[in-house]
């Protein structure tokens, strides 16, 4: 397992900086911001101790919250995020796929069960994050969560799609 710390860890500040300098300054018609380094999260193992998972989520939200000049936003979506995922793994993913330590990626899981993990865990995301910012919800507000999360999911499973064509 202390190879999944390390590797997370590292690829932690290349994800952070491609967000914050690349992702957060497209915003495809003027309002859809996607959000790629919810794969980091999404990617853990699922038998990744808590106090790893919640930390690391925290982390990552608090570099991307201090980068970009949110109020600890992303910070609130993230953990949120973290917590709620072995809830959505088990409702989701099917028993007995995954090995306690295997990732969860597009080829161990299937395209049906990743896509749909995915985006649940995307659109909790996007939800509390949107909420937080704009405290309020209205349709422009819901459609912004919809397309976000979206768009954030087509770039997930793109780089899923790399990935795997990589190994």
């Amino acid at each position: 397992m202390t190879k999944y710390y390390a590797k997370y860890l590292g690829l932690l500040p290349l994800f952070v900086l491609l967000q914050v300098l690349v992702l957060n300054e497209i915003l495809f018609f003027t309002y859809i911001n996607p959000y790629l380094y919810l794969i980091l999260i999404i990617n853990l193992p699922l038998k990744t101790p808590k106090w790893f998972l919640l930390f690391y989520a925290f982390t990552i939200g608090l570099l991307i919250d201090l980068f970009s000049g949110s109020l600890g936003f992303h910070s609130t979506a993230t953990i949120f995020f973290a917590f709620i995922k072995p809830a959505i793994s088990k409702i989701t993913i099917p028993y007995n796929i995954l090995e306690d330590t295997n990732e969860i990626t597009l080829d161990k899981i299937g395209s049906k069960s990743f896509i749909v993990f995915s985006y649940l865990m995307i659109l909790t995301h996007s939800t509390i994050l949107f909420g937080l910012e704009h405290l309020h919800l209205n349709f422009y507000i819901l459609s912004k969560i919809i397309a976000s999360s979206l768009v954030t999911l087509v770039l997930i499973l793109i780089t899923e799609i790399f990935k795997s064509s990589k190994q």
